[in-house]
């Protein structure tokens, strides 16, 4: 079958922080390609990579060196289902991962087998994990606002992953200080929050683990990649020749990830279809495991904030479940038939940039929510957002905790507030209180108020 050619497509996949117990259950039952992954990634490292993913016995998963091993055959094994169920009909221009995720965009660019990527990044965890020292820690700054701060503290940039977010490293008393800093010149609203990893990722920190990975690159094949592949380095397209690429995935290590960057590049040359695959974020609750459903894609909303920055339409699918892939191959074919691919030019807005970011936690004294709380959520459901905004109810004392530490700390009073989850492995998140909770609820009704593409919820069933 002849591949679609336009829109220009982007495939992206993310990094750590979007594991989770049971990821790839779901699309190991039904495709047989799937299974066979898990079996060659099991037979590669002598592990049972599908009882780790699915069961995880031993309390591994969180542990970077197995992290990036069920991420890594997660990501794959999603695009192993996209292209059977789409007969490899929609081909990207160009492929992109956050961190670990680059390298599963290297395989799906045939620069690397998945076996050798799957040894790679086994070593390339285990010396993070060893080796690695410090700290992760997110603030809602730009680049020119905390670097100097946190060069004053001895900390490193370890991600530029939107313009107001940057990621920031180093040993935890230095952290400590740099956010103590950060809450005297900018609010305390601005402090950053720590990340779950093994250590300061991206940063001076990690050289040690570098210089240790390196024997192992120059031992693994690579081959020039078929399409453009995005560097985390450079912020820009690999090279064609392996060295180069060898040693973009050297310097990665303890480098920043320039991820706006790279999508900002992708977006300048045409992309306005995005996919991604793999992982999932979203909130835990204890005693629960959690469904592959009910998971949310780990990078829609940066690449929301990119289209929307570089002020060019742009539609995102996850493909990160059987159900979200279901949903997207579906749409896909609604696209191919309305030949709407022959036209990048035209807005694909749909529900589905919006769909699984938004909470409204609506503060309840002794189980019962006041007045203004029971208004806002009478307001989702005025303006149709009941399949798109999760309304919760939670103790007042856990919502004014929320409201000062995130959004003012001189909030007397519990109140209503609107969360919007960013990323997962930047562990951001937007926070919204009074009005601006109606302001980003009547946007998100305008949004969907629009779409081009006439699509019945049928044809997403």
């Amino acid at each position: 079958m002849s591949q679609v050619s336009r829109p220009s497509i982007l495939y992206v996949f993310p990094g750590q922080g979007s594991q989770y117990v049971g990821m790839g259950s779901d699309i190991h039952r039904r495709f047989s390609s799937v299974r066979e992954l898990y079996e060659r990634a099991s037979s590669t490292l002598g592990l049972d990579v599908a009882r780790l993913s699915f069961e995880d016995p031993d309390d591994q998963l969180n542990n970077t060196e197995f992290t990036q091993i069920a991420l890594l055959t997660h990501s794959i094994a999603c695009l192993e289902a996209f292209r059977e169920l789409t007969c490899d009909e929609w081909a990207p221009s160009v492929v992109a991962g956050h961190s670990l995720g680059e390298y599963s965009a290297l395989v799906a660019a045939g620069a690397l087998t998945f076996e050798d990527a799957l040894k790679l990044i086994r070593v390339r965890g285990h010396l993070m994990s060893c080796y690695g020292r410090g700290q992760m820690a997110a603030f809602r700054l730009d680049l020119e606002s905390i670097k100097p701060l946190a060069e004053a503290r001895y900390c490193g940039i370890g991600g530029c992953n939107l313009p107001d977010q940057t990621v920031v490293c180093g040993f935890e008393n230095d952290l400590e200080a740099l956010m103590e800093d950060v809450a005297a010149r900018f609010g305390r609203h601005k402090t950053g929050r720590y990340l779950k990893t093994e250590g300061a990722f991206h940063t001076y920190l990690m050289i040690g683990a570098a210089e240790r990975f390196r024997p192992h690159l120059d031992e693994t094949p690579l081959e020039p990649p078929r399409v453009r592949v995005l560097s985390n380095y450079t912020g820009d397209y690999h090279p064609d020749d392996p060295e180069q690429i060898r040693a973009s995935l050297f310097f990665q290590m303890f480098h920043p990830v320039k991820w706006m960057a790279g999508l900002q590049r992708a977006l300048d040359d045409g992309v306005s279809l995005a996919i991604e695959f793999g992982g999932g974020i979203g909130r835990e609750q204890p005693g629960r495991t959690p469904s592959p459903a009910s998971r949310k894609p780990n990078l829609e909303s940066i690449m929301r904030k990119a289209y929307r920055s570089a002020n060019r339409p742009g539609l995102y699918l996850p493909a990160i479940s059987s159900r979200s892939l279901q949903q997207s191959v579906r749409l896909l074919e609604v696209l191919r038939q309305a030949d709407c691919a022959a036209n990048a030019a035209r807005p694909l807005d749909t529900a589905w940039v919006d769909e699984r970011l938004f909470s409204l936690y609506l503060p309840a004294a002794l189980g019962v929510a006041s007045q203004s709380a029971l208004d806002l959520g009478t307001l989702v459901q005025d303006l149709g957002l009941g399949a798109f905004v999760r309304t919760l109810m939670e103790a007042e004392e856990n919502s004014l905790q929320t409201l000062q530490a995130c959004c003012d700390p001189q909030l007397a009073s519990a109140e209503p507030y609107l969360e919007v989850i960013v990323s997962g492995q930047t562990g951001a998140f937007l926070h919204y209180h009074g009005e601006d909770i109606r302001h980003e609820l009547a946007g998100l009704a305008h949004r969907l108020a629009r779409p081009v593409l006439r699509v019945s919820a049928g044809d997403l069933r």
